[in-house]
């Protein structure tokens, strides 16, 4: 049974990094039996999945959660819960391309982000990852989860490309739900729900400073950068998250 531990409501799995590339890699080279998917919970995944019930059901049914944000790690620790570290997605698809690239191939469908973005992410992987091929790339249009007939398209292209797994870059929490309603027909043996990491690939948009990453201010750099999109969600953020965490300390002490 794998180990999880649970916090504001979501069981998220008690892996570091090299566990969750080690569990991924075990995926992609076992016997494919259908599609895993992967969601990688930050603060705002944590205040959205309170109100936002199909979010709640992409959450129950993957088949790996990965703690993408250090105030979960650190919610984890005050709880007694302890979450090794924190493993992000955007960090997870080049230690998995890495952890190829030194020992066997990957093949890669690219699915997100603006027109253009996905090309040039595939010639940064190309150069930089050799034994990682992108077999497919494709940025669907604004709304496509509305119409069947787009996820159609989606699938027939994922299926032409025969990709052993899929990174997905629609946002959250559409990508999780697009890839859980799915996740029986996508024709790969694993969905990485990880956000703006086809944007980084491409170069895009820049990480934070290491710095802001380790100390956990990696949110201040991406509002910074984007303030239009993210100002009013990291403002809801800020006011809604710190009573999630009061909750669940305190709703844990009087248990």
């Amino acid at each position: 049974m794998m180990n999880k531990t649970q916090l504001f409501g979501i069981n998220i799995d008690v892996l570091d990094m090299s566990g969750a590339v080690d569990r991924l890699r075990n995926w992609i080279e076992g016997d494919n039996s259908g599609c895993k998917y992967v969601v990688t919970p930050n603060v705002d995944h944590a205040v959205l999945f309170q109100e936002n019930a199909l979010l709640r059901e992409a959450y129950e049914g993957a088949d790996m959660v990965l703690a993408d944000g250090h105030p979960i790690v650190w919610t984890s620790m005050l709880s007694g819960k302890r979450l090794p570290e924190r493993v992000a997605g955007s960090e997870l698809v080049p230690q998995l391309f890495d952890s190829f690239n030194r020992n066997g191939t990957l093949r890669v469908f690219l699915l997100g982000a603006a027109e253009g973005v996905g090309a040039r992410a595939a010639e940064n992987m190309k150069s930089q990852w050799p034994n990682v091929e992108t077999v497919g790339v494709y940025s669907p249009p604004l709304g496509f989860e509305k119409k069947p007939e787009e996820s159609e398209i989606i699938l027939e292209k994922l299926a032409e490309a025969k990709a052993d797994v899929v990174i997905v870059g629609l946002g959250a929490p559409k990508q999780e739900i697009w890839v859980s309603q799915y996740a029986d027909r996508i024709p790969a043996t694993a969905a990485l729900c990880v956000g703006a990491t086809i944007d980084f690939l491409a170069g895009e948009k820049k990480r934070a400073p290491v710095w802001m990453q380790q100390s956990g201010v990696e949110w201040l750099h991406r509002m910074c950068s984007e303030p239009k999109r993210l100002v009013k969600r990291y403002a809801r953020d800020a006011w809604i998250f710190p009573q999630l965490v009061l909750k669940q300390l305190f709703g844990q002490k009087h248990a």
